[in-house]
Order: C-alpha cells, then structure tokens, then sequence
C-alpha cells in the first residue's frame, strides 16, 4: 500500500503513534510524563544542574533527524554536561509522504540511541510555505560540579582545535550541491559526505571536560572557526589571536571550497571543538583527545582586549570580525 501524505496541519493521530512515538530514543524511568497524543508538556524527575540549549537545522535535508540531535547534544556536552532530554517541532512541507517523517524520526531514535538521549516531547505538523522540512531541536543536559563560563578565561590562555575545519559544512556541500562539484572526483565526494559521521563531539567534549585547566569548550557552528574565535572574545571580553595558517583544513574541504569559491574557515563547522586551556595544562587535553584518536592543533591564544582581535596568516594580521553569513548560505 504507498504511503500517505500529510494535508496541512497536525499529523494524524495513527501515523503520530506509528512513525512518530515509536522512535523516542533510550527509555528513562525518570521520564514521569512522556511524547503522547493529547499530552501538552513532559515531566521529569531531576535535582543535578540543568543545561539547555536550542538549534533549528534549516541549512540541508539531508540527515537533518540525525543532525538536529547531534547539533544540541554538542552543545550540551561543551559545558561539561551529559544530554538528556531532547525535545524538537517538525514542520513538514504540505504535502509530504509519510516516509519523509518516517526518515526523520528514524534518524532521530538512531543518534539518541547512540547517544542515551531520551525523546522526552515534540511536535510535528505539515505548514504551508515551506520547500523542505524543518526541524527546530531543544536539548537539556544535566552536570553536577562545575559548569564552564567565559568569565573564566584568562589571558595567556591557549585555543586548542579538535579535528578540521568546516566538517558539516563540508558533509552538506558534497550531498546537497554535487550537481556542481562535477569537477571533483566522486571518490573524494563520498569521503566528503561520510564527514557527516564526525559532527558528534559529545564523547571527545566529556573526555576534555574531566582535564584541569579546561576554561571553556565551545562549538563552532555558522561562521566557522573564525566566527567561533571571535565569539570567544565577546564571551570573554578579551582580545583574541588566531593563528590561521595553523588550522587544519582536510583535503576534500579545500577541494570543494576551492571549486565553489568558499573559505573553509568560514564554513559551518560542527563536528569540532574550540577549547580554551590554561597553558601549564595543554599537553594534558593533547594526550586526551590523541587517545580518542582525535586530532589536536593550538591555533591561538587569549590576549588583552587592549591588543584587540584578530588572526594572521603567514604573519599577516587582519582583524577578528563576526561573519554576517555563514559560507554555505551564499549558495542558497
């Protein structure tokens, strides 16, 4: 029998407990009231500190259930938290079949699975307006001890890099634009799109979180490592330099970069972390992340904000500026 699509409005109730309540992630007890139909809120039993975070993921259709559990789990684990509770809204272009919720959600059980994250509420409906689903993700994390601030840097402190720049931005561009990266061999192409595998840094973010020293972890996200950099400054309220040459770039994003006239170091950049370390304890987070088998690069270090915010390239200065527009949505 082919499959429905959906008119627009609520998802019907059948095809809610079907597609929808049967992909909810790892079981929790502490989960009093869960995802249900004529259920306005979830209750959870807690008493650790709460961290929330939010992300929509509006910039592919590609593995976005995946994708939008991964995204706000990342941010979670950055404060040292472990994820929880994830909630999420799914608009679904009018019109569209059943296997395209069925995809999503699918995605979404199998990153929270992996990740022990608990589907805890959610909403999905089809709207008018829309040329692709959209999903709007909200995550909630739990930590006991310390929880990282900006306040906390110092200057002197290092950045230390994990893995390369513009990994989802890289996995999207190789899916969603290969009709114009015909250039490219196919063979770099799927290396390009596996990236995908790589945006999660829930696993290598708790690792580092446990190392003294550790001042701040932070996600860079639109804009790239430069836009993160500098969010590091105004976070912070000190100056900031970035060693730009000494961040590394894997082959197949400069590739596609290069052909779509992008810069990687503006480019979407989930899959990577930013962390900021007292420098007497750099090697500690080195030699913890290398036994993740994760690479690690020191690309800058915190200044006075009298010296202001920039990064160089081969000795070069240019000032520090937030991206107005992340690189991959020029191709929009």
């Amino acid at each position: 029998m082919p499959a429905r699509s959906f008119e627009v409005g609520k998802i019907p109730p059948e095809a809610l407990v079907r597609i929808v309540y049967s992909h909810v992630g790892r079981r929790n007890p502490r989960l009093l009231i869960g995802p249900g139909i004529g259920r306005d809120i979830a209750a959870v039993r807690y008493d650790p500190i709460l961290i929330l975070t939010t992300d929509p993921i509006t910039g592919t259709s590609t593995r976005i259930g995946e994708h939008s559990v991964e995204v706000n789990a990342n941010d979670i684990a950055t404060a040292g938290a472990k994820p929880v509770w994830y909630m999420c809204t799914i608009l679904l272009p009018a019109g569209s079949s059943e296997k395209i919720l069925s995809d999503i959600m699918k995605g979404i059980d199998r990153a929270s699975r992996r990740l022990g994250i608990t589907v805890a509420r959610g909403h999905t409906e089809a709207t008018r307006g829309l040329d692709r689903p959209i999903i709007a993700g909200f995550m909630i994390g739990e930590r006991r001890g310390r929880v990282f601030r900006a306040e906390d840097i110092r200057v002197g402190d290092m950045i230390v890099l994990t893995k390369t720049a513009g990994i989802e931005g890289t996995a999207i561009l190789a899916s969603d634009y290969a009709h114009r990266l015909k250039q490219i061999p196919p063979e770099a192409l799927r290396r390009a799109r596996r990236f995908s595998s790589q945006i999660s840094v829930v696993k290598e973010a708790l690792t580092i979180a446990k190392v003294p020293g550790v001042r701040l972890i932070h996600d860079p996200t639109e804009g790239g490592i430069l836009n993160a950099s500098w969010e590091l400054g105004e976070a912070s309220h000190l100056g900031v330099e970035v060693w730009a040459d000494k961040i590394p770039v894997a082959k197949e994003t400069l590739m596609i970069c290069s052909r779509l006239r992008l810069d990687p170091l503006k480019l979407m950049s989930s899959g990577c972390l930013l962390t900021v370390v007292d420098p007497r304890h750099v090697d500690r987070v080195v030699k913890a992340l290398r036994k993740l088998r994760v690479g690690a690069s020191l690309i800058g270090t915190i200044t006075p904000i009298a010296e202001g915010r920039h990064y160089s390239i081969n000795g070069e200065k240019s000032d520090l500026q937030p991206v107005p527009q992340d690189e991959l949505y020029k191709l929009a």
